[in-house]
This record gives structure tokens, sequence and C-alpha cells, in this order.
């Protein structure tokens, strides 16, 4: 097998083929009929504006089918989204499938000449060959990547395919994309990521989501509004426009997970109850009497430590002080009472 290591980035340079050819933007073939009013997409690129490069380039992640029998609706608005993501500048990360929604967002953003990010299980990697088993052609492109996830399951890829990324959309899928969904969304309502999560939600396919949760927000089952958690929108094209717009938002940029960690009560009075005052002084000043602290992840995921520094943690470091010194002072004056 392929060396699995997950940190490293293939880039396909030493494979052999020619790979799947770019076609023209005006020529748009593939391998279902488009409308004749629109050679390429019947959502997008209806005005010029539209086939901009968006101000800036974002890594957007991509959830959608891999089956070979996924409606001809469903592979549209997949190439539709590839081609948009490609046209706008943005990189397309999915899980490199040939199949389904996955094989046509890789050959719409392949068409426009966007940078593709593939992640696959070593499962997959075939022995002693220079390929992947159920890789997309696009993948053979020196301008595309692999990501190679190992383990026994499929935690190690779901989380490369999110790492960096800067948002997520969700295309039509089965269970593995909705295991994939469901993940994030769980993920955002708790607060351990801020991405914004858009499911194109294409002849309503999503709308039993929606009404999910919407109702475990009438039965108070949930700390957010069920908008807080995910976004629907009908069309890959707005789905795009919503995600920059929020993006562009200041007060919507990433913002890092703050966690609370607590020792027990007893614990830290062990700790705080032995030793000098001045040793207890440093330590209560330094930490709550409970032994909070919060970590603060940022972007790169390091986290640091942050210390609260509430005024209250005074008082509690004088009075820890104050019990200490009395306490001491009890014990040499029995010291000295059974000495006599």
């Amino acid at each position: 097998k392929s060396n699995s290591n997950t940190n490293n980035v293939l880039s396909l340079a030493s494979h052999t083929g020619t790979g799947q050819g770019r076609r023209a933007a005006s020529n748009c073939t593939g391998p279902y009929p488009r409308p004749s009013r629109s050679p390429c997409s019947t959502n997008i690129m209806t005005t010029e504006a539209n086939q901009e490069r968006a101000a800036t380039s974002l890594r957007i992640c991509c959830y959608g089918s891999s089956s070979s029998r996924t409606p001809q609706r469903y592979l549209s608005a997949a190439y539709d989204l590839g081609r948009l993501l490609g046209r706008r500048g943005h990189t397309c990360v999915n899980g490199a499938g040939s199949s389904g929604c996955m094989a046509e967002m890789n050959r719409g953003a392949d068409d426009a000449g966007g940078r593709i990010v593939g992640v696959i299980h070593e499962a997959f990697v075939v022995d002693g060959s220079d390929w992947y088993e159920g890789a997309h052609s696009v993948f053979r492109s020196k301008s595309n990547e692999i990501l190679i996830a190992s383990g026994n399951d499929l935690r190690e890829r779901k989380r490369l395919l999110v790492e960096g990324a800067d948002a997520l959309v969700v295309l039509p899928g089965g269970p593995g994309t909705w295991d994939e969904l469901w993940e994030m969304a769980c993920s955002r309502h708790v607060g351990f990521h801020s991405m914004p999560i858009v499911c194109v939600n294409v002849e309503g396919y999503y709308d039993n989501f929606r009404q999910i949760l919407q109702r475990a927000h009438e039965d108070e089952l949930l700390y957010k509004h069920p908008r807080d958690i995910l976004h629907f929108e009908e069309t890959p094209e707005v789905a795009v426009k919503w995600i920059e717009a929020y993006l562009s938002n200041p007060n919507n940029k990433k913002q890092g997970k703050l966690i609370k960690r607590r020792s027990s009560i007893l614990k830290r009075l062990q700790s705080n109850v032995s030793g000098s005052s001045l040793t207890i002084w440093g330590r209560m000043s330094m930490t709550s009497f409970f032994g909070d602290e919060e970590v603060e992840q940022n972007d790169d995921t390091s986290a640091k430590l942050v210390h609260n520094d509430k005024v209250w943690h005074n008082y509690l470091a004088a009075f820890s002080a104050g019990l200490s010194l009395g306490l001491f002072i009890a014990s040499r004056m029995s010291s000295s009472s059974v000495r006599a």
C-alpha cells in the first residue's frame, strides 16, 4: 500500500496518462444532456458579473453522493457547483469520487480550470500501482492534489476533508453525506467551529432536514436557532453567493473555540492547603478556586492557556493565604502546649 502518512499531500506528477482534457466553457458536453437554452447550465453564469473571480479565494469542502445511480437533476447541480467554484477561484475539496455528485463537481471544476483537492482512504490505494481505485481522472493532473487518510474507519478522512476549510456545501447524497453533514452541524451547534454550512436543496431534497431542525427548535431541544446551524438554498449559484457574502461580513470571521477545563474542588483544596502561604498566594492568583482554565484555539488549531482574571480571584487568594497562616499558627501553638 501507499505510505499512509495522512499529512502528506501527493501531487500526482509521476502518474501516467493524459487525464481528462479541459473543455472550452462554451462547449460543455458531458454524460447527460443539457437544455438547449443554456449549453452549460440552467442555473449559473447568467450575467458577465457572475463569471468574475471572487475577491477572496476560499477553500470550500463539498459533500455529495457517490452513487452511479444518482438522478440527473442532482448531477446537474453538482456540475454547476464545481464549475462555479472553479470560475470564482475557489478550491473544491471533496471525496475524489468518480461517480455521482462527486464526479460531476470534479468535472465541472476541471472544465473551469479550478483547483481540486481529493481525499480518499488508503483502502482504495491499489497495491503496486501508481493510481487510486475509484478516484476521478482529474486527479491525474499535476494541478490537482490527493490526500490519503488512514485508519480502520472514516474519521481521519472526514477530518482531512474539513481541515482548513472556510465553508461547507452539501449536495444531495445518502447516509455517508448525511453523516458528514450532521457531524459538522453538531460541531457548529455546540461551538467547535464557526464555518458556514449550506445545503443545496435541489427540488426540496433537504426539506425534511429543515423540518427536523424546526421541530427541535420548537420543542426547545436546540442551543441555537436552526438558521445558525444550517442554511438552505435552492441552487449552487445562490449557495456560493451566500457563502461569499457571509464570510465577507467582519462579524462572521472565524473564531477560536473557548473550552473550559475544570478540576475537582477536592483536588484544588488539597493542592492549595499544602505549602507556604507565599506559594498558595501564587497558585491562587493564577487560577480560580475551582481550577477553571480556558483554552483558546486559533485558526491553526494551536492552543494556549488563557487564565481567568476576575477580581474575585484576589479575594479567594487572600482568604486562602489567611486560612493557611491561621492553620500554621494554630499548629505551632499546639506543638508548644504539648512540649509544655
